[in-house]
């Protein structure tokens, strides 16, 4: 009986060993196949040093012409009845991101104030659309 638990034992353990060293393959080979950064790395990277981010920040003057950067003409024409603080609003929160207290703490508005400047300029921009 102890020779059989000793086979067992040792059937085991080589079985143990040859899925240790079939995963160990099977990673090997997949970093192989991968040759670009994963997106975890790129992610950390950029966390650590967001240095490309900054290229793509327009400037407020650049905000003020934004109508200039929008390839369709008549969403264009519409965003350009707007004025430069409705436009920054609207550039701060789709582009930026930044939610409506970050642009208050910006501009200088509360976070009611902020928000109530970009559904109207949010409309003002659908009417204009809608009327070209």
């Amino acid at each position: 009986m102890s020779s059989e638990r000793e086979v067992s034992k040792m059937f085991v353990r080589y079985m143990q060993r040859v899925l240790r060293n079939e995963r160990i393959n099977i990673y090997r080979k997949h970093l192989r196949d991968v040759k670009e950064t994963p997106l975890e790395d790129w992610l950390l990277e950029e966390i650590v040093e967001p240095s490309h981010l900054s290229d793509f920040l327009l400037t407020e003057d650049e905000v003020a012409h934004l109508e200039s950067f929008i390839e369709n003409e008549r969403l264009a024409n519409a965003v350009a009845t707007l004025s430069t603080p409705d436009k920054m609003v609207l550039y701060q929160y789709y582009y930026s991101e930044l939610n409506d207290v970050e642009i208050g703490s910006h501009i200088g508005k509360t976070s009611q104030g902020v928000n109530k400047r970009r559904r109207r300029a949010l409309l003002r921009i659908k009417k204009a659309y809608e009327n070209m």
